[in-house]
Formats: C-alpha cells, structure tokens, sequence
C-alpha cells in the first residue's frame, strides 16, 4: 500500500550540458516536476537520450542541475546533500563490485565505507544473503557467479544502510529473462515493504508493474500515471496495418472511413475509442494491406501518441 506522503519533490528542474570544442551545449532536462510518494515504485521510462540518466545523476547528488529544486525526505538537495545521501541505496547500470573479492567482503567493504557499526553490519549482511537467497554463496567471488546472481549482490549491497529510497539504474541490462524476472521478484517485495523505488527503464514490462510510469522523451517529461491509465488514455484499442503505401492507404482510409491515423515506422496506425468494422476495412482495402494488428494499447503505444516515435523497435515487443 503506498503511503501518500510526498517523499520526493521535484520542482522546475532542468540541466544543460556545457559545450566542448565543437561540440555544442546540449540541454538534457526541461522544467521537470515530479512528486514520488512514500512506498511507491516508479518508473521512468523512455529510450537513451530522453534525460533519465541526467535525472538519475541529480537524484542521486552524483550531478549539480543548471536550474530547479529536489527535496528527498524533506532535505533539500542543494543545500544538504549529505543528509539525501544517506536516505539512498543505488544499483547502478553498470557494476560496482570487486570480482576478486567473495561475496561476503564485497558487502563488508561496502558497509564500512557507510560508516555501519561492525555488530550491525554483521547482521545486515546475514539478513540481506538469507532474505535475497545468497547465503550459499557468501564465500564465492564475484566473477564466478552468474549475472542474475551478482546483480543480487548488488542489491544487497545497496540494501545495507536501509535506505528510504532504492534507485535502479537500468538494472536488468544483459540478464536473462529468468534472472531478471528474479531480480523483479525481489525489487516487489521491497516494494511491499514499504520502499520507494525509483527504476529507469526502457523496457516496457518492467515500467508496467510499476505504480506509475513517467515517460520521458528529449528532456521532458511528457506524462506520469499509473501505466493502465496511461494505456487507456488513447483508446480502447489500436490498429496497425502494414502495407507498401501507408501514405496512400492512410489518405484512402481518412477519405472513406473517417479514421485519423499516423505513419510510424513505416506502419498505419489508428487509436480507437469507438466500435470499429473490421469487415468494411477489409472489404475495401484487403488487397493493399500485408498484416493487419488489433490489439488493446500498450505502453509502446502511448509513447507513439505522444512523440510520433516507437520506444522499442518491432522486433522487441513489450507489454
């Protein structure tokens, strides 16, 4: 159950990127503002560049912002960055573990380097190996575990002071669906727990177990809601057909049926609200269309909608 106190406060936020040489200024952020509740999992959604990266940096105090303001737990980013620090635990996309050392000592390190009191570190370490199933594996090191495995370390290692907030950056990337089912399994149970997670992602499946998706593109934030509003908000469902004319299919179709659709990716698409004849299309375009699509919108399908662009290409799929 999400509580609905605000814990995260993002206000007028916004980030360039100073130019180099020849390389221009790029503005990576645009007037954001976001509140993140207490308890909630939300995911901010969009492909690279969108600016979920740069967000991810100011959260995490790792990146000044050019303007705007963040308060976490009521501390404000600016001005109190050590006081935010320690409400947060972070899995970043890329790993930070030592593969020479075992389990165990990666963790030891790791809470030492969070100023833990030994007893209390002793005990997080046995609670966190048993609760996220690595207690066999405590003496093994690093680099002969599988992905799915070390990235369970991870998550424990960020687990270790108990923090507020867990943010995950991209942290499925290279796992397979099974270790990243796994993984999901127990970012969920932390969830119930009454953690705010904060994940960016680009997969669709992911974002849709969410509370809310924030769906991010080329610095702005363009919505944030809970993902089965999202996908109902465009409709109750959408066609796409596929065809070596779209522009001509689109315009005989807009001329005859009354149905506004857009090209993407080379592909028809209508959202549609209102019962539809499959039988009239057919009977009137049958031999120009090569595949036909009827499905309820997806997450991929709002941020068409929004954008004019697909988030994952035809042959990624997603929720």
């Amino acid at each position: 159950m999400v509580d609905s106190q605000v814990l995260i406060r993002i206000a007028g936020l916004s980030h360039t990127y100073p130019g180099k040489g020849k390389t221009p200024e790029r503005r990576a952020l645009k007037d954001v503002h976001l509140e993140v509740l207490k308890g909630e999992m939300l995911a901010l959604l969009g492909p690279n560049g969108s600016g979920k990266s740069t967000l991810l940096r100011i959260l995490t105090t790792a990146l000044k912002p050019t303007e705007g303001h963040v308060q976490i737990g009521g501390f404000d980013l600016g001005s109190d960055p050590r006081s935010v620090r320690k409400q947060l635990g972070v899995v970043f996309q890329k790993p930070a573990l030592d593969r020479k050392m075992s389990v165990v000592e990666n963790l030891v390190a790791a809470g030492q380097l969070y100023g833990l009191n030994r007893d209390i570190l002793a005990s997080r370490i046995s609670s966190l190996l048993e609760g996220l199933a690595l207690a066999d594996r405590r003496a093994e090191k690093v680099e002969a575990l599988s992905g799915g495995l070390a990235r369970r370390v991870e998550l424990a290692k960020a687990l270790l002071p108990e923090p507020g907030v867990l943010i995950l950056d991209e942290p499925t990337t290279g796992l397979d669906p099974i270790s990243r089912q796994e993984f999901w399994n127990e970012v969920t149970q932390l969830r119930g727990e009454g953690t705010t997670v904060i994940v960016t992602t680009h997969l669709l499946d992911e974002a849709a177990v969410c509370d809310r998706v924030a769906i991010m593109h080329e610095g702005q934030l363009l919505r944030c809601a809970p993902p089965q509003q999202l996908q109902r908000s465009i409709g109750r469902q959408v066609l796409t057909l596929e065809c070596a004319d779209p522009d001509g299919l689109l315009a005989q179709i807009r001329a005859d049926m009354h149905l506004e659709g857009s090209v993407v990716d080379g592909a028809l698409r209508f959202s549609l609200e209102d019962p539809f004849s499959l039988d009239r299309l057919l009977a009137q375009c049958a031999d120009q269309i090569e595949r036909l699509t009827l499905a309820h919108p997806s997450l991929d399908d709002v941020f068409v909608e929004l954008t004019g662009k697909r988030l994952v290409g035809r042959e990624e799929g997603g929720l």
